[in-house]
């Protein structure tokens, strides 16, 4: 097609040229020189006009990519290997082989990937398993194989044996340490509560395990201070590698207990810092008790009972609307949902004992019996119901607390229809109804007359637990969420200008975060203020001032570059008296340093379920081998075939304008016109 059309530009080119020139008598160079430019000239602008399409083929080489992936951690440092690392990297970074075959990218990861190849080997957490994954995400669709230069030791996240089964690309892991088995003792878990009550006793589970292939002793030690709490000889053996102690220890006073389990290390024991650890346990003198009210079963009461007793210091109960009215003083926070005619004699004492409620409304609400036996709120309903998700109001200011993902979360069953709130409040979740936020609340808080209520107006929040453990592997954002509200409706504290949140114990490796939130003398969160957090330590020198930094509603301080021990510290409003003080420790664990060795068995199951090879240090020649000579990374032809029209070509243009330009000046020239 294409071929016929350049054949009849041609032809009219040449027309055209014969029909001005070819009556010329003169059969000159001359004359042959205009019809050739008129001839060029017109032919390339029929072209133009055509505009046909022009096929082109590129070919170019494709090269596999190989992803060098080295552990970023501390236990690289801790096992004396840094050397042997950097040493690793810096061959594959000038092999010229590896690039002439490869396009080699590389890596570093603890807790999460990083790309870069200069480790400082001081991360305080490894997850292998997330790093792989990010891997797999980057290179989608693509030719690629990982080198992962790592001890195999995971101290954090999904265990990648069991994460990779079906990863897409190879894996050569090279076994960073020594493989060599030795004996070694070391406390694998100690199991306790958070809290504890003064003077009751508390129960403690410290699992000891032994790797060895004969019998030894050791004693076990639980100490506070220089005082020795529990002393217990330990006998392990080929055929018993691990013992669970179970103990019990007094809470003889309030505040933060700290404690040190040690295990007497065996002789010639490489590892001793796995034979320590500390814990600790926050003794306190009075337990918030929660009550339920409801006259129906549902899956909501249950996931509200275990995300409220996720702490230890709150207990929940459940009842039906019988319960004796007498009762509900021994209740700091009362929830009823879904309330019906039947929780009339409940209203009723509310009315004579201040007690804070959570009110939760669902497809069995009366809400012509609510709308009646209170004046808080008012709902129009008319029968009908819809599924509403919930938008997280970032500034909302009564107590502090990050929004867990509410944009995930399955929506709730809300009755359809107008709500109107008559107090003071404020909300903390809107209504998103099919994808559009609106301005209708969904749970939303009062404070008035030192009374405080929350009302959440949906059904089938066990939903939204479901989804934080189907997302995250756990329920800790939703059960947070829940918890500082409680925390929040259960206190009759009055509301502070300047209000601290904090651990007062933090375990090693974990952040540590203390926030805050500073209220104008309206009490409305101020978010230009200037707070900072002076800490220092009780039993050294050290002394340092934080900025706290705006993170929507509240201001945070980031604390992770403080060692292990004791501090107080004073959050201060610059320009204001306003000051709060407290107190936390951090104890001293290092995960990364719990291994005496590489992991070569789980890195040898990696290598298998991905189509890898385990590889070592010391055999860097056979791993150039495996990766030059495996067929299914050669580089590859790759031929793009395009279709580019005509008029792209700008160099027809450029020769349209040429003999033009040369047939007028040669006119000019010649006099011919």
């Amino acid at each position: 097609m294409y071929v016929i059309e350049c054949i009849v530009a041609g032809i009219a080119a040449l027309a055209v040229a014969l029909f001005q020139y070819g009556r010329s008598k003169s059969r000159s160079v001359q004359g042959l020189l205009f019809v050739f430019l008129r001839f060029l000239s017109v032919f390339a602008l029929v072209l133009l006009l055509l505009n046909p399409e022009i096929n082109s083929s590129t070919t170019q080489q494709e090269k596999a990519t190989l992803a060098v992936l080295v552990d970023n951690s501390s236990s690289i440092a801790f096992l004396k290997q840094r050397q042997s690392v950097e040493n690793i990297v810096s061959n594959i970074e000038k092999n010229e082989e590896l690039r002439a075959k490869f396009d080699i990218d590389f890596y570093t990861f603890g807790a999460e990937l990083q790309q870069g190849d200069s480790p400082d080997f001081d991360l305080p957490q490894t997850d292998i398993g997330n790093s792989l994954s990010a891997l797999k995400d980057i290179y989608r669709g693509k030719r690629a194989t990982v080198l992962l230069l790592s001890d195999g030791n995971q101290t954090y996240g999904e265990d990648y044996r069991f994460s990779t089964r079906q990863y897409p690309f190879p894996v050569y892991p090279i076994a960073i340490g020594d493989t060599a088995t030795y004996d070694d003792l070391s406390i694998d878990r100690i199991n306790l509560n958070r809290y504890a009550y003064f003077r009751n006793k508390f129960p403690v589970e410290v699992l000891v395990r032994y790797e060895g292939e004969r019998e030894v002793t050791s004693n076990f030690i639980i100490s506070s201070g220089k005082n020795t709490l529990v002393s217990k000889k330990l006998n392990f053996s080929p055929a018993k590698k691990s013992e669970l102690v179970e103990t019990y220890l007094q809470a003889d006073s309030k505040g933060v207990l700290t404690y040190q389990v040690a295990l007497t290390p065996l002789d010639e024991e490489k590892n001793t810092a796995n034979n320590t650890e500390e814990f600790g346990i926050e003794v306190i003198d009075q337990k918030t008790e929660v009550l339920i009210v409801s006259d129906m079963p549902h899956p909501d009461l249950g996931a509200l009972k275990r995300s409220i007793e996720k702490n230890e210091e709150r207990k929940v109960s459940i009842s039906g609307t019988d319960i004796d009215g007498a009762r509900l003083e021994d209740y700091q926070l009362l929830i009823l949902y879904q309330p019906t005619a039947a929780f009339a004699p409940i209203f009723e004492q509310l009315k004579q004992v201040s007690k804070n409620t959570f009110i939760i409304a669902g497809k069995d609400t009366d809400w012509n019996f609510l709308n009646r036996i209170q004046s808080d709120f008012a709902h129009e309903n008319n029968g009908f119901f819809e599924e509403v998700q919930g938008s997280f109001n970032t500034f909302f200011t009564p107590f502090t607390t990050e929004d867990p993902g509410f944009e995930h979360y399955p929506p709730l069953l809300v009755s359809f229809g107008d709500i109107n709130i008559n107090t003071p409040h404020e909300t903390l979740l809107h209504q998103k109804i099919r994808g559009t936020e609106t301005d209708i609340p969904l749970l939303f808080v009062q404070d008035k007359d030192q009374k405080r209520q929350a009302v959440l107006l949906g059904q089938n929040i066990w939903k939204w637990r479901m989804q934080d453990y189907r997302e995250n592997g756990n329920f800790e954002k939703f059960d947070n969420f829940i918890g500082k509200m409680v925390f929040y409706l259960a206190s009759d504290k009055k509301r502070d200008r300047l209000e601290v949140d904090y651990k007062t114990l933090y375990k090693g490796g974990t952040p540590v975060v203390v926030s805050a939130q500073y209220f104008d003398k309206n009490y409305i969160f101020n978010p230009n203020a200037a707070l900072t957090l002076d800490v220092s330590a009780k039993d050294t020198a050290f002394h340092k001032t934080y900025p706290m930094l705006l993170r929507n509603n509240y201001y945070q301080a980031d604390l992770n570059d403080l060692e292990a021990g004791d501090y107080k510290f004073t959050l201060a409003v610059e320009g204001e008296q306003l000051k709060r003080s407290g107190t936390f420790s951090i104890l001293s664990f290092d995960l990364e340093q719990q291994h005496i060795g590489a992991n070569a068995n789980s890195l040898q199951q990696l290598a298998t379920q991905s189509g890898g090879e385990l590889l070592y240090p010391d055999t860097l020649s056979d791993m150039y081998r495996i990766l030059m000579e495996n067929p299914d990374l050669k580089p590859t032809l790759k031929t793009t075939d395009k279709s580019v029209p005509l008029i792209h070509w700008k160099i027809l243009l450029f020769i349209v304008i040429v003999c033009l330009s040369t047939e007028w000046f040669l006119r000019k020239y010649r006099g011919l016109i």
